[in-house]
């Protein structure tokens, strides 16, 4: 019988965290799924991990070659049965209802093409990292996409009906153009709950694989979606910068520059600026602004965090409270101390 969902995950050297994935997605609520795993070329003993896995829902192509995660994905896209694709990287966790959840949200809500959710992070020891926090409602995570990717690629859910393929001229940020391209056409959406645990790697696709040339690219396209005009140069250089951080001298341009685009987005969709998850969206813009910032400026870090707050007051129980602390006391030494601790 043809499977609802198909989980789909691309695996390079995964070891040692992939029988902990494996295994959070074969602990699942919802039991109407194929798991699709691709070995792409694996040389670290993954492929001798993945022929032990006797669970009849588990399907494995093993590659010859190294062909990247892009190229590995849409080969699992092209042998996916299932009419909706879940997305779960070799290193991540996945809540036990996580498919549910999400299956579900897309069954009572059709013009929704993608859902994501909230997510824990943790480093290489599963020591927690906090908490990543997304923009729930469309036009949210149309305006935060603006500045970085609003929905994470392994807490995906989608309708395989709406993607094609992603575009394998992207090595890395292959998710951030797919949702920007496909939010000029559907719905997409975050649910409140945290269903997956990211870990955080230096080895990750993200870390490894930066390109800057590919995520402007992004932005500048989606940008063109919103506004319905191209980014002039120097917004893009200010965008850019909320990825890294925005430096105590360019704050007042950023500022300058959400307010502008908030303005840009009211005329748009007029009314939207008084909407619960559009505050909560420019809150999260601010709070990882004011936190990015407290190690160069305490004054300017704080400051941005006040404005999260007047955006959305209800932000005041999800920010990080000890870390904020820890940085504006210590400055980067509270960051180098966590460091050493969990090495």
């Amino acid at each position: 019988m043809t499977p609802a969902v198909t989980v789909l995950m691309s695996v390079h050297n995964g070891l040692p965290f992939l029988a902990e994935a494996v295994s959070s997605i074969l602990a699942q609520t919802f039991k109407d799924f194929e798991f699709l795993i691709l070995d792409d070329a694996s040389t670290d003993g993954t492929a001798d991990y993945l022929r032990t896995l006797s669970d009849p829902r588990v399907r494995i192509i093993m590659l010859t070659e190294n062909i990247g995660l892009t190229a590995a994905l849409n080969r699992g896209l092209r042998e996916s049965l299932g009419e909706f694709v879940a997305r779960q990287d070799a290193d991540d966790l996945s809540h036990p209802h996580r498919l549910e959840l999400q299956f579900g949200y897309l069954k009572t809500n059709p013009a929704c093409a993608v859902v994501g959710s909230q997510a824990r992070l943790v480093d290489a020891r599963g020591r927690s990292l906090g908490k990543k926090n997304f923009p729930l409602g469309y036009r949210g995570i149309c305006f935060a996409h603006l500045f970085d990717n609003a929905l994470a690629h392994s807490a995906v859910m989608f309708r395989r009906s709406t993607v094609d393929s992603y575009d394998e001229t992207f090595t890395a940020s292959q998710d951030y153009e797919l949702w920007s391209r496909l939010s000029e056409r559907h719905a997409l959406a975050n649910l409140r709950q945290r269903l997956v645990t990211l870990r955080v790697l230096d080895t990750s696709i993200t870390s490894t694989h930066k390109r800057p040339e590919l995520i402007r690219s992004v932005q500048a396209s989606h940008f063109q979606r919103l506004f319905a005009r191209p980014a002039k140069d120097a917004e893009l250089d200010l965008i850019a910068l909320f990825r890294t951080r925005v430096a105590p001298e360019r704050l007042r341009e950023f500022r300058t520059l959400i307010v502008e685009l908030t303005a840009s987005t009211e005329a748009a969709w007029p009314g939207i600026g008084r909407t619960p998850d559009f505050r909560r969206t420019l809150a999260l813009i601010h709070e990882r602004t004011g936190y990015n910032l407290l190690t160069l400026s305490r004054g300017a870090g704080l400051g941005e965090i006040l404005r999260a707050l007047r955006a959305w007051p209800p932000m005041l129980f999800a920010m990080p409270w000890w870390r904020i602390v820890a940085l504006a006391v210590l400055g980067d030494s509270a960051r180098r101390l966590y460091e050493r601790a969990a090495k």
